[in-house]
């Protein structure tokens, strides 16, 4: 490190491009260079001979008073950067804005021995820190967009699956309405057919269950239809007009079970119903049948014969509880999520179960007419239990 003679020799400095100034050991305003008069439009006459803290208290502060310290010793040089040290002297702008330095202060020996100076370089990178900012905009702009379009791909990606996936659903709902009307359909008119060309060969007996079996498929084809002709209106925004009445929640569920043992069913059913079992709620009666009769229908379909489906109901302080629990085949929490979509069915058996897949779509529609809500709890191999909850009024 070449020593300094005199303070004359920082002249050189004042033809940099950057700011410089030195200060001593006592914080004295050694040199002041003609670019820092220009910056700050203080002349040096004003500046030099001053103690640096008295005209600028910030460099009095421990955060840059310590790292002085060993530049008065000889020590390495230190940097005050742009990025923590953006304003380390005050360098105004046209606008109120401030000048964005780095500066670099570096020792200088003196004709002393042991002497040190401190010799700032502020150099101005505002320039080159706007240029950074909106190059750093810029990018972070062209990021946004790009992670768009990757979102908008995945939108459409999804979009074409879903797509894809409803224009399965449709055909299978058209194979399966097709299959669905055909069967009773089919039933009706070959029993229809026998009774007219061979009904000398018959006697009363035998007459009467093939009307009852015409009787049942002609039952089964009504519902298709009304099943339908639901999920249209849904689909139109009008909903179900409900005739709500007093009604004995628990008798209309004895009536299902009746009818569906009634209908030579193998599975066992328990009932396990309110102490109160006459009380009454306001409620649609057809529309809550249709609902029970959806739910068991499911829980019978989906269980093996001779297994218990219990049905049980509660009465809460505000509304009314009523469930139905199978030990049938159950579901994964994929196909319970998808359990309400339209023309869905949750069959995972080798042989497919019968059905629209639209009888819990249009459940969850009328619970929530009525202003109540549906739970489906269920595990694979296990079985399945259906909750509706319906408010008392």
């Amino acid at each position: 490190m070449r020593p300094v003679p005199s303070e004359n020799e920082f002249s050189i400095l004042d033809h940099s491009p950057i700011g410089h100034f030195v200060l001593d050991e006592a914080m004295r305003i050694r040199f002041w260079n003609r670019c820092l008069e220009e910056w700050t439009g203080t002349h040096r006459d004003d500046l030099v001979g001053n103690d640096a803290r008295t005209v600028f208290p910030h460099l009095g502060e421990s955060r840059y008073a310590h790292r002085f310290a060993p530049i008065f010793q000889g020590g390495p040089p230190t940097t005050f950067s742009a990025q923590l040290h953006r304003h380390f002297m005050p360098l105004p702008l046209p606008g109120g804005k401030q000048r964005i330095q780095q500066t670099v202060v570096t020792p200088l020996g003196t004709t002393d021995p042991g002497e040190y100076l401190a010799l700032f370089s502020i150099q101005d990178v505002t320039s080159l820190s706007d240029a950074i900012s909106q190059h750093t905009a810029a990018l972070q702009q062209l990021t946004r967009e790009v992670e768009e379009r990757q979102r908008e791909v995945v939108r459409r990606q999804e979009a074409e699956t879903s797509l894809r996936e409803m224009d399965r659903m449709k055909n299978d709902f058209i194979a399966s309405t097709a299959h669905e009307l055909s069967t009773p359909l089919a039933s009706i008119l070959g029993y229809s057919e026998l009774m007219k060309d061979a009904e000398d060969l018959f006697n009363q007996q035998q007459k009467g269950e093939f009307l009852d079996e015409i009787i049942e498929n002609a039952v089964n084809l009504s519902k298709i239809i009304d099943d339908l002709l639901d999920i249209s209106r849904f689909e139109q925004g009008r909903g179900i007009a409900l005739v709500l009445e007093p009604t004995v929640p628990e008798a209309i569920v004895c009536k299902v079970v009746r009818r569906f043992e009634d209908c030579r069913s193998r599975h066992r059913f328990r009932l396990v119903l309110s102490e109160n079992d006459s009380r009454t709620t306001h409620l649609d009666p057809l529309r809550f049948r249709q609902v029970l009769e959806n739910i068991v229908s499911n829980a019978v379909k989906y269980s093996e014969p001779g297994s218990e489906i219990v049905i049980s109901s509660s009465w809460g302080a505000e509304e009314l509880a009523i469930s139905v629990q199978d030990q049938g085949i159950g579901m994964t929490p994929v196909q319970v999520d998808k359990i309400f979509e339209k023309f869905y069915r949750a069959d995972i058996s080798d042989t497919e179960v019968n059905g629209l897949g639209l009888g819990m779509s249009i459940v969850k529609q009328i619970i929530e007419e009525h202003g109540g809500r549906i739970d489906v709890v269920s595990e694979l191999g296990s079985g399945t239990a259906v909750t509706i909850f319906l408010p008392l009024r």
